[in-house]
């Protein structure tokens, strides 16, 4: 049961490597998916009480309110459950640019229930648009997929030994440079757009390409 219910409702916790927008952003979605949800219920007992008084009186006006119960009532569930799985879990692998853009379309579905989780993931999208615009430099344009390609080592001929790297000769006694602060965090370099990232993240978070 449990299981079932993880494919539908997130955890409301956010990884605590997530910027304080996008956290922020998270959070709203996740209240979004819940007021879906809610409507999922409110869209079941009104068709059920509607078809039940047409069936009793005969009211043409009963079937109609009933079927369109039941198909908002549809159209609430798949978005409570897909918003969970193209924002909520985009935004906990690191893809902020696709979890930013499929939420514009669940707040054309949030028009379903009356809009009202239009309204917290309309807040979601103004949120991860200010953490992408903040960590973005000026210009900056993500790589579109194929566009960089990797390009593996050439060996070296047979008859030739293969170089050997000269040592690496550190900075002087005395000397320090304190601007410099090395990655505690493993990194992963993407193999489609060359950008490195963390290895913990399941894709790219700059092409949303899968890691290998």
């Amino acid at each position: 049961m449990s299981s079932a219910l993880d494919t539908i409702v997130a955890p409301i916790s956010s990884p605590p490597w997530l910027p304080r927008d996008v956290a922020e952003g998270r959070r709203y979605a996740w209240w979004a998916g819940i007021m879906f949800l809610l409507w999922v219920l409110i869209w079941f007992v009104i068709a059920i009480v509607e078809l039940t008084l047409f069936a009793v009186g005969d009211h043409i006006s009963g079937l109609m309110i009933g079927l369109v119960g039941l198909v908002a009532m549809i159209i609430c569930f798949m978005s409570a459950m897909f918003l969970k799985r193209t924002v909520i879990d985009a935004i906990d692998q690191g893809r902020f640019h696709d979890a930013k853009n499929d939420t514009v379309v669940w707040i054309l579905f949030g028009f379903a229930a009356f809009a009202i989780p239009s309204i917290p993931l309309i807040i979601t999208y103004i949120k991860l648009s200010d953490a992408i615009s903040a960590h973005t430099p000026v210009g900056y344009m993500p790589y579109a997929p194929g566009t960089v390609a990797a390009q593996a080592p050439q060996a070296p001929p047979h008859h030739q030994a293969p170089p050997v790297p000269a040592p690496v000769q550190g900075p002087p006694p005395g000397k320090q440079h304190p601007q410099y602060h090395p990655h505690t965090t493993p990194m992963l370099r993407c193999k489609n757009c060359n950008v490195q990232f963390p290895t913990f993240m399941h894709t790219c978070p700059n092409c949303g390409a899968p890691k290998e």
